[in-house]
């Protein structure tokens, strides 16, 4: 396992007459190359989890271990984990304040000491990785580009430092339906392409579908569920307990069921196409009569 979860608690203003307890006793491991999703309501402890991950914060209670190193020891090189585990905020276009959309995605590596050719090579390879024309935009400022164009460099931003995690609070969010696709499309490419290990918090349930294998919920700070995501989307009645709201392919997949179709919950439309084809409309063809 690459990142270990281990009993982990934590309380806001904790010992105050404000505390509020975010996480509770919560345990999982994330293995290389996965594909992760943390599912749940708002204030469920999502983006507290995540921030663990690479040691934004640590554990009151309990460890988290990144790739061997145990982030509430004292002299842990927290530096080299949040190099390792690249996070990218929600609404990260916010956050950005550099002059060009070079400077911008050059600030991390530049400031772990990479210069010159080095610089140039990973600023131009964060950016075609997410799918955005170095010639044409390492001069522009990032407020001239499109909001889905922004959200791409504050990632670009991120992988720039080369990590071998990518966690990702809420990407989507606030993009238009052509950005969030061009996104989703360019984050499957770079764990196709790279092995990069993914993890993905999200209220939308087509991200997950098409980003994640595995599914992890919370609730008031617990881990709930933890399995594949077939496993998760099966059961309506488990997803609205948590506050998940089913995507149109998989409330159409569940009015087939209640209807007497041993329809399976589809992740994509094409999925839906073939599961109606089979076991819908087959059983509704006349069968040939022999005379």
């Amino acid at each position: 396992m690459f990142i270990l979860v281990e009993n982990v608690s934590f309380t806001y203003l904790a010992n105050t007459p404000f505390a509020v307890q975010a996480l509770q006793g919560v345990s999982l491991t994330i293995s290389r190359g996965e594909s992760v999703a943390i599912l749940g309501r708002t204030g469920c402890g999502k983006s507290t989890l995540v921030q663990h991950l690479n040691g934004l914060l640590v554990p009151q209670e309990g460890r988290v271990v990144v790739d061997g190193v145990d982030t509430r020891v004292r002299g842990a090189a927290l530096k080299e984990i949040r190099q390792k585990v690249g996070l990218v905020f929600q609404y990260p276009e916010d956050q950005m304040f550099e002059e060009t959309v070079f400077r911008e995605v050059a600030f991390a590596p530049r400031n772990m000491g990479v210069e010159g050719e080095e610089l140039e090579a990973r600023v131009r390879w964060a950016m075609e990785a997410v799918g955005l024309n170095y010639e044409a935009l390492k001069d522009k400022s990032p407020f001239e580009l499109s909001g889905g164009q922004m959200r791409r460099v504050a990632i670009a931003s991120i992988l720039s430092m080369k990590p071998e995690v990518l966690v990702l609070d809420e990407p989507t969010a606030g993009l238009d339906p052509q950005g969030r696709t061009a996104l989703l499309e360019r984050l499957q490419d770079l764990r196709r392409q790279w092995g990069l290990t993914v993890v993905l918090v999200s209220h939308n349930v087509e991200d997950v579908a098409r980003i994640a294998e595995r599914v992890v919920v919370l609730e008031r700070g617990r881990v709930v569920f933890d399995g594949p995501v077939r496993k998760f989307f099966a059961c309506e009645h488990r997803m609205r307990q948590y506050g998940i709201i089913p995507s149109p392919l998989l409330q159409a997949a569940f009015l087939l069921r209640a209807r007497g179709f041993e329809v399976d919950p589809p992740l994509t439309p094409l999925e839906l196409y073939r599961e109606i084809e089979e076991k819908v409309l087959a059983r509704r063809r006349p069968c040939s009569v022999k005379v």
